[in-house]
């Protein structure tokens, strides 16, 4: 394989409350390779897809809390993040798509989630709570127990693209969903400096601090460019740096965790995410041809990302395919880094531990892989996670690199993750800009009906 470059010398300006990126690849091998690796798989799903879909959407079926409407995020433990309602509700545009639910359940079933983002108590700081019961639909920490946790910024981003991207399928909800947001105090999430805050709570004390590292910061920064809020800092990719693995430059974040006690791991996740949602576009593009993005920068991060996976087994014989996940046990949750705490292919957990042994294959990668990169070797991947589900219950996480052995762990993440991917093929990316007047306009215009909290002023 020939050297894929992807050092990227960027220039970001402002238009009015738009954003604009401009990026350069160097090198033409680079340019050339990007071009050929970038074809997705489009079009409608066969027989074997929709039954694909079928068993991933078993999960929604067997973790949904009919009194609440909300759905576990790990099988039969009812507590959910933000996060996962944002999956959860991608989910669900895919099944009533793919007619694996009525349209009156859908309907049901989005207005239970809208009316608990009505009403869900909100942290003191007035923004959702990192933890929720999906039986009582109360404030929780990771132990199901009450409590006001914190929050996170990164996971609310994503929930609010979420969010977009269902009042884009379903108009007839947008006023209701911005009413649940207008409740937010954004000037918690986002600094005066444009940078995201995530929050602790222990012990009635709060410690905020800088959340997201290069990759999903970018990409949390979309839901709140959705709503006019320019998160200036995290939308630069700077500071960054480059390791060269198998001759791929891939960029990885440059503030030293040891000081900022933040892990910085590469991994594929908020790329793919990038991918299937915004076809690695501006927010503001109308554009959805496959083949040409708007924000060559993350274009570019995102072919890195793909083909170091592919070198890996095209070198070592390593099948590849690196995300984040679920265990078993100890520590139960890890991320399976491409690169991070300076060395390729490891697996940490959250206190930077390493675990290389609980290393995966990952069944949703595999599938948003296989969606974005039209290749040989995802075909590959493909037939290796392809039967990897209980039929009753959804799809595993994985298949542990070292001995092939099922992680059989089974998540709201990875069947939604599954799902995403199948919806991407059928329709393209998932997020459609347009310039519709919504209730949040109407509100944010107004002289006497205006929010009256710290949600735009800072930022309009």
């Amino acid at each position: 394989m020939q050297r894929y470059t992807a050092l990227i010398f960027i220039m970001i300006w402002l238009q009015g409350c738009g954003l604009i990126y401009q990026g350069v690849q160097s090198s033409a091998s680079g340019v050339s390779q990007s071009q050929l690796f970038r074809q997705g798989r489009h079009g409608e799903l066969s027989e074997q897809e929709l039954a694909w879909a079928n068993t991933a959407w078993r999960y929604f079926s067997n973790n949904t809390q009919l009194s609440s409407g909300l759905v576990n995020s790990i099988d039969n433990y009812p507590t959910m993040d933000m996060t996962s309602l944002a999956d959860y509700l991608i989910a669900l545009q895919a099944a009533k798509q793919f007619e694996l639910i009525t349209s009156r359940e859908h309907d049901e079933r989005l207005t239970m989630t809208i009316d608990f983002l009505a009403n869900m108590p909100l942290t003191r700081q007035g923004v959702p709570n990192k933890v929720y019961s999906t039986s009582h639909r109360g404030m929780v920490n990771y132990a199901n127990q009450p409590a006001e946790l914190g929050w996170s910024a990164v996971d609310i981003g994503r929930l609010l693209i979420a969010l977009a991207i269902t009042k884009q399928k379903n108009a007839q909800f947008a006023e209701y969903i911005d009413k649940a947001v207008l409740r937010w105090n954004f000037c918690n999430l986002v600094s005066d400096e444009g940078e995201l805050y995530g929050g602790n709570i222990s012990s009635n004390q709060v410690h905020r601090y800088k959340e997201g590292r290069l990759g999903i910061e970018e990409y949390a920064s979309y839901g709140y460019l959705d709503w006019g809020i320019i998160p200036h800092r995290n939308i630069n990719l700077e500071p960054y740096k480059v390791i060269t693995i198998n001759g791929i430059d891939l960029l990885f974040d440059g503030r030293d965790p040891r000081f900022t006690d933040v892990l910085r791991p590469v991994f594929s996740t908020p790329y793919l995410w990038l991918g299937l949602e915004f076809n690695w576009d501006d927010i503001d593009d109308l554009n959805s041809s496959d083949a040409n993005h708007s924000n060559k920068s993350l274009a570019a991060m995102a072919d890195s990302v793909y083909l170091v996976q592919q070198s890996r087994w095209e070198k070592e014989r390593i099948y590849t395919a690196r995300g984040e996940h679920v265990v078993s046990g100890e520590p139960y949750f890890v991320y399976d880094a491409i690169y991070a705490l300076g060395t390729p292919w490891i697996t940490v957990a959250e206190d930077g531990s390493s675990h290389d042994h609980l290393a995966l294959v990952s069944t949703r990668i595999v599938f948003q892989m296989w969606a974005l990169w039209k290749t040989a070797y995802t075909d590959q991947l493909l037939t290796l996670v392809q039967e990897m589900y209980h039929p009753q219950r959804g799809w595993y996480e994985g298949r542990y690199e070292n001995s092939s052995a099922y992680e059989k762990s089974i998540t709201l993440k990875t069947n939604a993750g599954v799902l995403e991917a199948l919806l991407y093929k059928s329709n393209g990316k998932l997020y459609r800009a347009n310039d519709d007047k919504e209730y949040r306009d109407v509100r944010f215009n107004s002289r006497f009906d205006h929010p009256g909290k710290c949600l735009m002023e800072t930022f309009r």
